[in-house]
């Protein structure tokens, strides 16, 4: 790697605050319609990264400052090759860190995953998985220490499906692939969190995809409206969760509301591929036409 990677590195984190519509926040706050269940209506734009009410505060947990500071450390001295050394000042930060918000051990273990998987640019000159002078010997210690430090990422933060699927890809790197399997179905039924999941796109270059339906059910023409001459389109923001299920449908616009419920219907029984940040799966909304003519 070299200093080139840095405006790569820019252009990533422009295309995924562009394309979700959305940034971190550390202490949401809770919106009208969620005490009943329902998730507050996206953000204008067509599509973004949605944060479930369910997950409000899982995004906050204990940290200091300084974390954020490390972060910085690693992600600059990443960009400009020096993967290794991002590993030590992230574990020489976790010898003395006393609160911890999770993300230092994430953005630790995702190292260490990458590592694992071959990058020559991450291996550490000291630290507990320091380089041996071996490949086959630097690399099951590349993943254990990834295990031990996601499981405490874990730990901190319960409800993060980023550290699920990272702990996928260190399984799966280490051949494991039930492993990776459950650990993937367990991240499905987890919360999407922003700071997480820009940290697996700062890595790993990753760039975020729209949810798309494909598969979609006929609405049922309402036969009073079509009596009454009324067509047109009707937009709706789609709620889709990361294993492609609709859990949401609210109306954008519509000509008549008699459009909107049967659009609505529809599109709830609808087929969905959802949205993803790479490879990894993540609920997100997306906008979706229903035309009635």
């Amino acid at each position: 790697m070299t200093g080139s990677r840095c405006p790569g590195l820019l252009l990533v984190l422009a295309c995924v605050l562009t394309l979700f519509g959305c940034a971190p926040v550390d202490r949401p706050v809770r919106t009208a319609g969620e005490a009943d269940g329902r998730e507050p209506a996206p953000a204008a734009g067509p599509w973004r990264m949605h944060r479930l009410g369910r997950c409000l505060g899982s995004d906050t947990a204990p940290g200091t400052g300084s974390d954020s500071v490390v972060l910085d450390t690693a992600r600059d001295l990443f960009a400009y090759g020096e993967g290794g050394d991002a590993i030590i000042e992230l574990e020489l930060y976790l010898e003395r860190a006393r609160d911890r918000s999770g993300l230092v051990h994430l953005t630790l273990g995702q190292l260490y995953v990458m590592a694992g998987q071959g990058e020559p640019s991450l291996v550490p000159v000291e630290g507990p998985a320091a380089d041996t002078g071996s490949w086959e010997r630097n690399r099951p210690r590349f993943l254990r220490r990834a295990e031990t430090v996601l499981q405490e990422a874990r730990r901190i933060r319960p409800d993060d499906a980023a550290v699920d699927y990272l702990l996928a890809d260190a399984a799966r790197a280490g051949g494991d692939m039930d492993a990776a399997e459950e650990r993937v179905a367990s991240g499905l039924r987890k919360c999407s969190l922003f700071s997480s999941f820009e940290i697996l796109a700062t890595y790993q270059m990753l760039r975020p995809t729209e949810a798309v339906q494909i598969k979609a059910v006929p609405p049922i023409y309402p036969r009073s409206a079509a009596m009454a001459g009324i067509r047109g389109e009707v937009e709706l923001d789609v709620l889709v969760d990361p294993g492609g299920r609709v859990h949401q449908v609210e109306t954008v616009s519509t000509p008549d509301a008699r459009l909107s419920r049967a659009a609505s219907a529809a599109v709830s029984k609808s087929e969905f591929k959802p949205g993803r940040i790479g490879k990894y799966p993540v609920w997100s909304w997306v906008r979706v036409g229903v035309l009635f003519k």
